[in-house]
């Protein structure tokens, strides 16, 4: 996709560079920039040595005529940006006075003393441009080389996002006029498929086109799909795409659990409360994960009867009234004490659904006929019984999270009336 407008973005600090923190400035920066048709040409850290800041603004300024960074405006003594630029422009720095009056009458609103290092945000390089920050005390500011800008942000995110938005994206059109084009996006949230086994199914629809373009964004236990379309208007990006995202749903509509960005939990509980249905879950390997989750969720009570944990085969049978029969015969972790389980939650919870999940998280545990990895999910409704099998086998906490998801998504997709493969009764 390409853009005559395209960026540099750069963040700065060593809490960056020797990954203290995550750098979440720069997904920020980058969405800003997109919303109003921005390129992205690359991305970059820095850590706080003035040296190396001035060469890492001066490779952003040669690689894009905009450069967006962030961070090092602070008051300590390792905020060095504008120190850096002074050195990159060979110009002194300089206090600006309304800049300075705005600190320190931010001090005054807070009711705190002002400390002496606070005045250093006030100085700019002489010629940049200030640009005030409405949201805390550190400035930014904006310097040109040969037609080039570069706009630094203080790093604080609620404070960036704000000034990029209301300071920077105008101090930009202003200087390269609106943007030709506008850019949209769409995500889809998607869960089942590997991300090999999406990128297979969707190859076709995944190549690059100038005005197009498909992300793969896997965020464990989901992948996301980002949608990216440039067009000359909103409603001409819109209908590119709908196009794609109606290609897309045909070729996994099962496997999509959102296009508006809800999780899995916010999507069963929907499908539930619209519905009128109720639910009630037995939980032995996940824990309580499935309980906490759906919880997670405001108003959760009016669907949620409740959760009973049934880590031992005695709670299996007092609570959940599987049968010892079942248990010696079969074995907590197989299809039988899943179905048993998911009826004795319906009835312990009086409700509509009753969801079940049993197996064996690890790392000890298994066997070469149980081995570490494998649940099984049961499902009872007045609809009948179900019950599946799954091997996902992996570190603990992750076979347990896949545990709840798949359970999770046994239940949307029997909501939805899509077939389910597993075992009826």
């Amino acid at each position: 996709m390409s853009n005559t407008r395209e960026a540099w973005i750069l963040t700065i600090g060593n809490e960056i560079i020797n990954a203290v923190i995550s750098d979440t400035n720069r997904e920020a920066i980058a969405r800003g920039l997109r919303a109003v048709g921005i390129g992205i040409r690359g991305m970059s850290s820095v850590g706080d040595d003035p040296g190396r800041i001035a060469d890492a603004v001066r490779l952003a300024m040669e690689r894009a005529p905009i450069t967006i960074a962030s961070g090092g405006l602070g008051p300590t003594e390792d905020d060095k940006t504008a120190e850096s630029i002074a050195q990159l422009l060979a110009v002194p720095l300089e206090s600006d006075p309304e800049q300075l009056a705005r600190i320190e009458e931010r001090f005054r609103t807070w009711g705190r003393p002002m400390s002496p290092s606070n005045a250093k945000q006030a100085l700019f390089p002489r010629g940049a441009i200030p640009i005030p920050n409405d949201y805390g005390t550190a400035p930014g500011f904006l310097i040109e080389i040969n037609g080039r800008i570069a706009v630094f942000f203080p790093g604080v995110p609620r404070e960036l996002v704000r000034m990029l938005r209301e300071r920077g994206l105008p101090a930009i059109a202003a200087r390269f006029g609106d943007p030709a084009h506008v850019f949209k996006s769409r995500t889809l949230h998607v869960f089942g498929l590997s991300e090999s086994r999406l990128g297979e199914i969707l190859s076709d629809i995944s190549k690059d086109e100038p005005d197009f373009h498909l992300a793969f964004l896997p965020r464990f236990p989901i992948i996301r799909l980002r949608l990216d379309a440039m067009a000359a208007t909103v409603d001409e990006a819109e209908v590119k795409l709908d196009r794609k995202h109606d290609a897309i749903r045909e070729l996994i509509e099962e496997n999509i659990i959102s296009d508006d960005g809800l999780q899995m939990e916010h999507v069963t509980l929907g499908l539930l409360e619209e519905r009128g249905r109720s639910l009630a879950v037995a939980e032995s390997i996940t824990g309580g994960l499935i309980g906490e989750m759906i919880t997670r969720v405001p108003g959760s009570s009016r669907t949620f009867m409740g959760s009973i944990v049934s880590y031992s085969n005695r709670m299996k049978t007092e609570l959940l009234g599987v049968s010892t029969d079942t248990l010696r015969d079969h074995g907590a972790v197989s299809h039988e004490c899943a179905r048993e389980m998911a009826v004795g939650a319906r009835k312990a919870g009086n409700a509509d659904v009753g969801l079940s999940v049993t197996g064996i998280a690890g790392p000890d545990g298994g066997t070469a006929e149980k081995p570490v990895g494998l649940f099984f999910v049961g499902l009872a409704a007045s609809s009948g019984i179900l019950t599946r099998e799954f091997f996902l086998p992996g570190q603990r906490e992750w076979v347990r999270t896949l545990a709840a998801m798949q359970t999770l998504d046994t239940l949307r997709r029997h909501l939805l009336g899509y077939r389910i493969q597993g075992n009826p009764s």
